[in-house]
């Protein structure tokens, strides 16, 4: 990293999640029949209720859930234990960190492949914190100031409390992000309505500037005239170099986290965010369902 940056720390993640307010979803919309046997009954406001159809259907058609419903979104560290030599900087694993999230219903906020990561994004895949360096914004203060535009409609950090030693502190001095190992796992709620969709991050450890996210969709939480999105979701996820610093040999170079003596340690390689297959780098990654699984599991509808 360029000179007047070295001097940067980063800053602990909270260690609970934060989320900005969803609005609220409408209601079940008008069958359109105006006739005497139709399926509304007009009222003296000049409002409608839905009567009972033959089928014992209800104004939720079909039995389909309204929104907005609780979904719980599961990241699970599913690495082998010895993917690098027992001698590398995690004893052969692979750890992930935690991160920011945003539910959305445009692009993925996180960041657009082919341009330069934000400086949020770039302190998560050096580092791994989703709060950022120093004196800096942190990721998820970038997306939770995107709320209200840009189709982001909240945004969070997810940290459990049960971790490995962080990335930049093995001996537990400084505090920081301190990822999972495998068998470890993030979980964290979100609130979701159709249309809606999930994006995340998390530092891909050891590496220089590596992360897993989705693509730029996003990871579809409930489709519009469906139903919420459940089970294995993992095959929307990739793993992503941020352009940020060079990359080098995993667990074996010194300006990469867990090895570095500061979380900006490395030259800048001022690149773009790209897919790490496309970087032909000659190192050796694991596929993304080798190494994470992600998964979503809906609960019931929160209207009241």
């Amino acid at each position: 990293m360029s000179d007047d940056t070295t001097r940067r720390r980063f800053l602990a993640v909270a260690g609970s999640t934060t989320a900005l307010a969803l609005a609220g979803c409408a209601g079940g919309g008008d069958d359109g029949d105006g006739g005497d046997g139709g399926g509304t009954e007009s009222m003296d406001d000049g409002m409608t209720e839905t009567d009972s159809m033959d089928g014992g259907m209800t104004e939720t058609d079909e039995g389909m859930m309204r929104g907005p419903t609780t979904v719980t979104v599961r990241i699970e560290n599913v690495a082998p234990t010895d993917f690098y030599g027992a001698e590398t900087s995690t004893g052969g694993a692979i750890w992930v960190t935690p991160g920011a999230y945003a539910v959305h219903t445009g692009e993925n906020p996180i960041f657009t492949e082919g341009e330069e990561a934000s400086v949020g994004l770039e302190a998560l895949a050096e580092a791994g914190p989703p709060t950022g360096f120093m004196n800096e914004p942190g990721l998820v203060d970038e997306l939770q100031d995107m709320a209200g535009s840009m189709g982001v409609d909240a945004a969070g950090a997810y940290t459990p409390e049960n971790t490995v030693a962080d990335p930049n502190d093995p001996m537990g001095e400084v505090p920081g992000a301190p990822p999972i190992a495998p068998g470890g796992a993030f979980e964290f709620d979100v609130e979701a309505e159709p249309g809606q969709r999930l994006s995340f991050a998390s530092m891909f450890v050891p590496s220089n500037d590596l992360f897993f996210a989705p693509g730029a969709e996003g990871i579809e939480l409930w489709p519009e005239g469906g139903e919420p999105v459940a089970g294995d979701v993992t095959d929307s996820v990739g793993l992503w170099d941020a352009g940020t610093e060079p990359n080098g040999q995993p667990g074996r170079d010194p300006d990469q986290a867990p090895a570095q003596d500061s979380p900006d340690q490395g030259a800048d390689e001022g690149g773009v965010v790209r897919p790490v297959d496309g970087v032909m780098d000659g190192y050796d990654y694991p596929a993304v369902s080798d190494a994470i699984r992600v998964t979503l599991t809906p609960g019931g509808s929160m209207d009241g």
